[in-house]
């Protein structure tokens, strides 16, 4: 058997690629092409084929045109879209929530989106539309940043983290005159405190270990340029519902809250997974709260002042 063209993507991940560019993209795409974008022979592509038809059925298309084989997904219909408008109207309600963070050209193209699923799910003309753009929620946030203008470099750092390339960054941290480059492998974008920010490590002069795992604000990068190499960096989840990002092993906190409004505050919230509150003697509030990025954790103790002590921190397996 021959060996693969491209040594780092599964079969699985394939499928799903070519499912995607069928499925976005209604016009033909011929087998060569196909082989030639998802660096695998025609073979593969005709497995992939008749994978993706075993469960589209019919809807999956194929043809020859100058002895060259074509696939097509047939555009779906309305009665076959699989929504509702109270599904829709929650699409939208998402949109208006995440539409501080997203840059105008995503914003955009979400908005487009959403208005064609509902002309198309319309049986009133424009009535669904209206009721499906209407804003539902509205964000509020202090100090917004317009990600507008880093749209390029999102669109690179997505790419390199789905296929596990090396970028080269141009990075100026908070506090620097100037910026630095990074041998950087992105791993997943994230979203914290009305900020964005791309998990990965930077890698040694000769690209064969990890350096360090750093995340990097997207507003401060300078310049994101693809280079032809790949490498596997196995990084901690990052959960949505974890406290801060994941840099170390997990630890185990206690920090008291005296009475009064910062105490209130805390008791109002849900910080993390795995956190307990209780009541301390004199009425202020003591919480238990598991992290994996401790100077984080620290640094948000000490935004409270005298209102907040860590009082003990053990490592989870303590």
């Amino acid at each position: 058997m021959p060996p693969k063209k491209d040594q780092d993507t599964t079969p699985g991940i394939k499928l799903l690629r070519m499912f995607r560019k069928l499925m976005l993209d209604g016009r033909r795409h011929f087998q060569s092409d196909l082989a030639e974008e998802f660096q695998c022979s025609p073979q593969t592509i005709i497995r992939l084929a008749g994978e993706i038809e075993a469960v589209v059925g019919a809807s999956l298309e194929s043809g020859l045109e100058n002895r060259r084989r074509w696939y097509q997904i047939r555009t779906i219909s309305r009665s076959r879209l699989g929504l509702d408008f109270e599904e829709l109207r929650y699409l939208s309600v998402c949109r208006d929530l995440a539409g501080s963070a997203l840059p105008e050209q995503v914003r955009h193209r979400v908005d487009d989106t959403i208005f064609n699923l509902s002309v198309l799910m319309a049986d009133q003309g424009y009535a669904g539309r209206d009721k499906a753009q209407r804003q539902q929620f509205s964000f509020f946030s202090k100090g917004k940043i317009d990600y507008t203008p880093h749209f390029e470099h999102i669109e690179k750092l997505l790419q390199a983290a789905e296929e596990r390339q090396v970028c080269l960054v141009r990075y100026k941290a908070i506090g620097k005159t100037e910026s630095r480059e990074h041998r950087f492998v992105p791993v997943r974008l994230v979203s914290m405190n009305g900020a964005l920010y791309v998990l990965g490590g930077t890698l040694t002069d000769d690209f064969t270990r990890v350096h360090h795992l750093i995340n990097l604000a997207i507003h401060r990068i300078h310049d994101v340029t693809l280079i032809e190499r790949h490498f596997h960096l196995d990084a901690p989840d990052a959960s949505p519902d974890a406290f801060g990002l994941p840099w170390h092993e997990p630890k185990s906190f206690t920090i008291q809250f005296k009475p009064g409004k910062a105490a209130e505050y805390v008791r109002e919230r849900i910080w993390a997974d795995e956190q307990t509150l209780e009541e301390a003697e004199d009425g202020g509030t003591i919480l238990h709260i598991t992290t994996r990025s401790e100077p984080e954790l620290m640094a948000w103790v000490r935004s409270f002042g005298g209102e907040a002590e860590c009082l003990t921190s053990t490592t989870k397996n303590d």
